[in-house]
């Protein structure tokens, strides 16, 4: 049998088919398909409010596709920061206050659940082992800690407290560094802004989380440096020899990281410190 003859065939079988069936049948699918799009997706008492569009499956795929900066403006006015959009069968969790608005989805990981996309980062980006990185009791462990130690206002408050402690120590220490020859008060110094303060808050971040045992040398900077510029390649899942460099990096910049836990943190703070518990109990399993 010809692959012409198949296809005759397929074409004769479809055209027997009563004009009136195959028209019902298209009723009968639109019809489950619009019940399913209005009875079933819906939001749950927990949930922010939820925009589905009209069109089932699509929801509101073909409006978001023609502005969609103009279309989620509309919607922070209209529901407020935190809002749903359902768009090609997915619900898609929409957050537009940094400030208020994310505190809010952290504390209630139950409706906002990061886990798919906490797996991915974590075995792609961060390296960390599949069968880990899927251990359910891990995820929710790691997630309790976040709101009271992390979130809170009293951890806020006390990270905002020791982070501005160690800027002021820090930031004269890089300053006279630029200043070794005498230079700032005759011709200047001509510097990167940017990349100067990124590597003060890098040092002033590090050590209000993990304490005074942070690493402050070039290397280790560096090292975050070069990771840093590979994480989005690195999640696109571009071919290892395009991600080498950062990769090492990485692997470089862990290694200091355990050398340091195991000289032991010095005055660390309670997220890190809770974090080192779940790991320990991670691996008495």
């Amino acid at each position: 049998m010809t692959l012409d003859s198949i296809q005759e065939r397929i074409v004769a079988s479809i055209q027997s088919i009563p004009f009136h069936f195959l028209y019902q049948s298209l009723i009968i699918i639109l019809g489950l398909a619009y019940g399913y799009h209005f009875f079933f997706v819906t939001a749950t008492s927990n949930e922010p409010p939820l925009i589905r569009g009209s069109i089932p499956f699509l929801g509101i795929a073909l409006d978001f596709l023609r502005d969609p900066e103009k279309l989620l403006m509309k919607y922070q006015r209209r529901y407020g920061d935190i809002y749903t959009l359902y768009i090609a069968g997915q619900k898609m969790h929409v957050v537009t206050d940094p400030i208020n608005a994310i505190p809010a989805v952290f504390r209630n990981f139950k409706t906002y659940s990061f886990k798919l996309l906490a797996t991915r980062v974590d075995i792609s980006l961060f390296g960390v082992d599949a069968k880990q990185a899927t251990d359910p009791g891990l995820y929710k462990d790691n997630l309790d800690i976040l709101a009271p130690h992390l979130l809170s206002q009293s951890s806020v408050e006390f990270l905002i407290t020791r982070f501005n402690y160690n800027l002021r120590l820090i930031l004269p220490r890089e300053i006279e560094k630029l200043d070794s020859l005498g230079r700032l008060g005759k011709e200047g110094v001509v510097i990167d802004l940017v990349q100067w303060m990124k590597k003060v808050m890098f040092e002033c971040s590090g050590k209000s989380l993990f304490g005074d045992t942070w690493p402050d040398d070039d290397e280790f900077y560096n090292d975050y440096e070069i990771y840093e510029e590979g994480i989005y390649p690195i999640l696109k899942g571009l071919p290892p020899i395009f991600v080498r460099k950062s990769v090492q990096a990485r692997e470089r910049y862990y290694l200091r990281l355990l050398k340091m836990f195991k000289q032991g943190l010095k005055n660390p703070s309670k997220v890190i410190e809770e974090r080192l518990r779940v790991g320990i109990s991670l691996m008495s399993r």
